[in-house]
């Protein structure tokens, strides 16, 4: 059995396997995921919380809301989610058997922590607050397992993919009351990341029909991919909050741009096995680091007190065709040449959109210290020319009561769904097979084809938090 050229092995891998093909990946941190915010109060209500902002939360959500805290405080929470992902290829695919797997998987995070101190003032607020806030989670999974009947393959082909990490935020926050009827506030955010990716795909001779002219019977091939990256950024949010009468509240907000630096640790291993037990393996490793910038984002909400009842919506604009490499990408071309900073912005330009992310939400406030709520988020597709499903929902309720007169629980559900569908899942191209002297006489399949995710997400968030007297 020959030996695997070094140099062709590291073209491959960082022609695919760093998702040369697809910027999508690269770009995850801005694609990928879901971003439902902090705090349980304000997940429930869809994150429509730019104008109420009464807990530490406030400092990711509109720093100026900070000034509607009344006492200082210390809070924090904790979040289960459970992710179901029923993966099915197209029908027009007669070579894979019909149907689709099922795969579930559980996350549990934790979410946030800070606290918020209350100057005492003669007249009007000051705050200020500190803390950790998990803004968005890559937690996802994706397997399938299924038979390709296909002449030249006859194979079982096996995909498996767990992802896990989160992008954090380190917020320095404070608000002030600059008039009467207005507060400005400012967060500084320190931003920092991780995720792991691991991913393998097999496929297996279960019909025993493949060997060679010696007579050595091929039993599998398989890959294996481990990818670990580590983000870290720094941006700006200024808020604003207004109370135009006793029953309207306006808020709006503008994040800085944020220019992350990535770094990845990639892993790959390629191994193909013989009936007998032999086998042959080539790992390898990489190390890439690259930057990337996200756009301006702008938002403005409006919330409505009526008795003990608050109505709530807030709107958030960013064009994400905007985003910009501001290093050169760390992959090749499909032509093997090197891919230039100008032509993966450009093709960004391409390929994205601008979005505007709706939140709306009730709250229902009884005597007793009772609060019930109701949300609803939707998180449009940054890409292009998408079908309608693939923007994710969220629907949410959640109820909080006071444990005592400074412990208050808040506990929030949320039901999200949404689906991706995809042109063509890439399997790398074996480059052991081609080194052999008498490889096995089937021919691999490089795309297995069209295939669609239905993605349903459950998550329960729990906060507590405790006033201190002023």
């Amino acid at each position: 059995m020959g030996n695997l050229n070094r140099c062709t092995f590291v073209f491959f891998l960082m022609s695919f396997l760093v998702f040369g093909h697809s910027l999508k990946a690269q770009e995850e941190i801005f694609s990928l995921g879901m971003q439902l915010g902090s705090g349980s109060r304000a997940v429930a209500m869809g994150g429509a919380y730019s104008t109420l902002g009464g807990d530490y939360t406030a400092s990711f959500w509109n720093p100026a809301a900070l000034r509607n805290i009344k006492k200082s405080e210390i809070s924090g929470s904790l979040s289960h989610l459970t992710r179901k992902n029923d993966f099915g290829l197209s029908n027009n695919l007669a070579f894979f058997n019909p149907g689709a797997e099922e795969n579930e998987e559980s996350f549990t995070k934790f979410n946030d922590l800070g606290a918020a101190y209350v100057v005492p003032t003669i007249q009007g607020s000051m705050v200020f607050s500190f803390g950790f806030n998990r803004v968005k989670s890559y937690d996802s999974n994706l397997n399938f397992d299924t038979f390709n009947s296909s002449e030249d393959d006859q194979l079982n082909q096996v995909w498996r993919e767990f992802e896990s990490g989160g992008l954090n935020a380190w917020t320095l926050g404070g608000a002030v009351d600059v008039s009467p009827n207005a507060s400005v506030g400012i967060g500084l955010n320190f931003w920092s990341g991780h995720t792991e990716l691991e991913s393998t795909f097999g496929e297996t001779d279960v019909n025993n029909i493949y060997e060679n002219a010696e007579g050595e019977d091929f039993h599998s091939l398989f890959f294996e991919n481990r990818l670990e990256s580590d983000i870290t950024g720094f941006n700006l949010k200024v808020g604003g909050l207004f109370q135009v009468n006793q029953m309207l509240d306006l808020g709006l907000t503008v994040s800085t741009p944020i220019t992350f630096k990535v770094e990845e640790d990639q892993f790959f291993n390629e191994e193909i096995v013989f009936d007998d037990g032999f086998s042959e393996s080539v790992p390898t490793d990489g190390f890439f680091e690259y930057k990337l910038k996200s756009p301006w984002m702008f938002s403005a909400g409006a919330s409505f007190h009526v008795g003990n009842i608050i109505l709530a919506g807030d709107l958030e604009y960013a064009d994400w065709s905007q985003i910009e490499y501001k290093s050169d990408p760390p992959f090749l071309g499909s032509d093997g040449t090197t891919y230039t900073q100008g032509e993966a912005n450009s093709d960004i330009r391409s390929n994205y959109r601008a979005t505007t992310k709706v939140r709306l939400g009730a709250e229902l406030n009884f005597p007793i210290g009772m609060s019930i709520r109701g949300g609803y988020f939707k998180d449009p597709s940054v890409f292009q020319n998408v079908d309608p499903d693939e923007d994710k929902q969220f629907l949410s309720a959640g109820i909080g009561f006071n444990i005592d007169k400074q412990v208050r629980l808040d506990i929030a559900f949320v039901h999200g769904f949404w689906k991706s569908f995809n042109s063509q899942l890439p399997v790398p191209a074996s480059e052991l097979l081609g080194e052999l002297d008498d490889p096995p006489s089937y021919v691999r399949t490089n795309e297995i084809g069209d295939y669609v995710e239905d993605i349903k997400l459950n998550q329960v968030f729990i906060s507590l938090s405790f006033a201190m007297d002023n």
